[in-house]
């Protein structure tokens, strides 16, 4: 057996030092190193180990780290220690340097002083004098300095060990290891595997993780394992330790309402979700089909239904939806390297849905509020050919969030605003302004839940056309809002505003824009309020002597921000029918503001985009006659000529600006050109 005894928890502690390098300054930046580095942390934490994470460090930061390490083992004479290294890594005559992200060699003869040697770590762990060392280094890349020579690829091999250490390179000496096209090396992904199996001793551990990458990568390449050690030495425990991780992963990434599914269930679930949190969501997707292939666990598919709505692409038909794996990695960084990966499901929820319509009170509560979310979600982004017509989808959302509320789960603000317009839209207002009541008595009046409920109760008397009753509830909010709460009472009298303008409730509108008016006397708060119900009562004569009044009061400061001007002419483009009297709004400006270069540029500016915004949108039908088209745009470019003509008379221009015009010019004269206005 040797000299040395099997070792486990009880001989002593166990201390990790984990580096990971890959945002170097000057160099190849890695792309695998730091989440190598993260994810052998967070596999060493789980196996007892006290771990320190040190990614992207310097050389200082790197050599403290050592040297901290030493001591936390010099101090557990019993400890068993692990020191991990992902990153550049290279050898100079017959010694191996590891790099720090702000290495800065120009010359061979610097590494000695701005690299931290391999050497360095070894003679730490000898003077710590501890029992076991585990030396783990996923750093043989090509040498990324231009002085390398052809002889010096990957690293050498290893020197003066101190005893019971074993050392271990991700691929043989003097050979390159491979980049993973994932979140991880080719060989921290399998070592991270097989560091968890139960029950194995180490030197199994390092066989198994050999096997695999000699077998991923073809024979290229082959992991070296250098020891000194020769005793047993388990790090993953039968029994407790592998307990212990299922209950980590239950307690940490399991969703809400899956308490009374079976544990091997949970812990599908607990996984699926930590994949999706990591960048792996297609991952996630296979686990949980892996686990359930038949979809016929209710608990399982209510997860599937809960991960397709959180993480999936839903495809046109929503029927089917598209996963990807990124690596860790946003979705265009992904792309953009190759590494993304992506599958469209096969997984038809409404037919794999339907076994579940029998006894539906029968079911685990979580399936049916994630049902009810399923089919809520297919009413308001209805697609055309659906199995069943859109009446009967709000029937199932209906149904199924009706009882996933009789089993008490249906508590989230989403959810319980979801199912109120789903009533709302069957004609039961009432009963959806029952249901708001209630759900709110059992929130705190101060959280956000019951301000997104108490909106949706607002708004649900304004479709069931009350606005009498609408506004009665904003104004007994009002007087219980203290009158330093002033954001509050901004949106309560901004809604009012809204509500009576919609209604045209002249005396209700006045009272609220009298607020605006006391407590933001020279602002165009008030203003522009009142032009908005002029326009929506019919009176567009006192509207635009109002808009003409304020755009003198307010004049416009830049045409890259907004301003008065935009803030009335989008009063205008609000009603389709008035979209055209804001034309004749900007008509008029120019024609007060001849000799005002800076306002004429302005406002010819305002007038070839606001022109084109009215014809060559949906809501004129001469955006389908070519010739009115070019006619149209060929206006809005002489306008634009005009812009460009009084600004290129300014005593300076911003290059901005040009720009604008330039790209403005671009898009007019496609459609001039072609009688069709561009996507853009």
């Amino acid at each position: 057996m040797g000299t040395f005894p099997a070792y486990s928890q009880e001989n002593g502690g166990r201390i990790a030092l984990v580096i990971g390098n890959g945002n170097y300054e000057g160099m190849g930046k890695l792309a695998n190193p730091v989440n190598d580095a993260e994810d052998m942390g967070e596999t060493l934490s789980s196996l007892g180990f006290d771990v320190e994470v040190v990614t992207d460090a310097g050389l200082e930061q790197m050599e403290e780290a050592v040297l901290r390490f030493r001591d936390k083992l010099a101090a557990s004479p019993g400890s068993v220690g692990v020191f991990f290294y992902a990153g550049h890594g290279v050898q100079s005559g017959g010694e191996n340097y590891l790099l720090p992200v702000d290495a800065r060699i120009n010359s061979e003869s610097l590494l000695r002083t701005r690299a931290v040697p391999l050497q360095f770590v070894l003679d730490s762990l000898k003077e710590a004098r501890n029992q076991v060392n585990i030396v783990i280094l996923d750093a043989c890349r090509d040498n990324p300095f231009s002085w390398a020579r052809s002889s010096s690829r990957g690293l050498a091999v290893v020197g003066q060990q101190p005893p019971g250490s074993i050392v271990v390179y991700s691929t043989s000496a003097g050979r390159v290891a491979q980049d993973g096209t994932g979140r991880n090396s080719v060989f921290t992904e399998e070592l991270i595997q097989h560091l968890r199996t139960p029950g194995i001793d180490i030197s199994e551990v390092l066989r198994r993780t050999g096997e695999a990458v000699q077998s991923k990568t073809r024979g290229e390449q082959i992991p070296a394992v250098y020891s000194q050690f020769f005793g047993f030495l388990t790090l993953a425990e039968e029994g407790p330790n592998e307990e212990e991780y299922v209950n980590s992963v239950i307690s940490n990434y399991l969703p809400p309402l899956f308490d009374e599914a079976p544990r091997e269930v949970q812990f599908s679930i607990a996984s699926a979700e930590e994949m999706a949190q990591s960048g792996q969501r297609l991952d996630g997707w296979n686990t949980l089909v892996e686990a359930d292939p038949s979809h016929s666990d209710p608990f399982l598919v209510a997860a599937k239904i809960r991960f397709l709505l959180e993480y999936g692409e839903a495809q046109e038909d929503y029927l089917n939806f598209t996963f990807y794996n990124t690596g860790g990695k946003d979705y265009d960084t992904a792309l953009q390297s190759g590494t993304l990966e992506q599958k469209r499901t096969d997984f038809d929820l409404y037919a794999v849905t339907q076994r579940f319509k029998a006894k539906p009170e029968n079911l685990p509560s979580v399936l049916a509020l994630e049902l009810g979310k399923y089919y809520y979600r297919v009413y308001s982004n209805y697609p055309a050919g659906w199995p069943l017509r859109k009446e009967e989808v709000l029937d199932q959302a209906i149904a199924w969030l009706k009882i996933a509320d009789a089993k008490g789960v249906l508590t989230q603000a989403d959810a319980i605003i979801s199912y109120s317009d789903l009533l709302a839209d069957k004609g039961k207002g009432n009963e959806a302004i029952a249901f708001l009541r209630k759900k709110m008595e059992g929130q705190p009046r101060d959280s956000d839940d019951w301000s997104r409920l108490w909106e949706a109760l607002v708004d649900t008397y304004v479709r069931g056309e009350k606005p009498a009753e609408a506004l009665k509830e904003i104004d007994t909010r009002i007087r219980s809002t203290p009158a330093d709460a002033k954001d509050t009472l901004f949106e309560l009298y901004q809604k009012g505003i809204w509500i009576s303008t919609q209604s045209k409730r002249k005396e209700d509108f006045e009272r609220y824009v009298k607020y605006f008016e006391a407590q933001y006397p020279n602002t165009w708060y008030a203003g522009t309020f009142r032009h908005r119900f002029l326009l929506e009562t019919g009176d567009t004569l006192s509207a635009q002597k109002l808009a003409e009044k304020l755009y003198q009061q307010f004049p416009v400061e830049s045409i890259v921000k907004d301003n008065i001007l935009q803030l009335l002419l989008d009063n205008y483009m609000r009603n389709p029918s008035l979209s055209r009297e804001g034309l004749t709004f900007l008509d008029s400006l120019i024609k007060a503001n001849q000799g005002t270069p800076k306002r004429l540029f302005e406002l010819y500016m305002y007038r070839a985009a606001y022109r084109a915004q009215v014809y060559g949108g949906t809501v004129s039908s001469d955006t389908a006659d070519p010739n009115r088209t070019k006619q149209i745009a060929r206006e809005s470019l002489a306008d634009l000529d005009r812009a460009e003509t009084l600004y290129k008379g300014f005593p300076s221009q911003e290059e901005e600006v040009l720009s604008i015009i330039k790209e403005v010019r671009q898009h007019f004269q496609e459609a001039a050109n072609t009688g069709k206005w561009p996507d853009r």
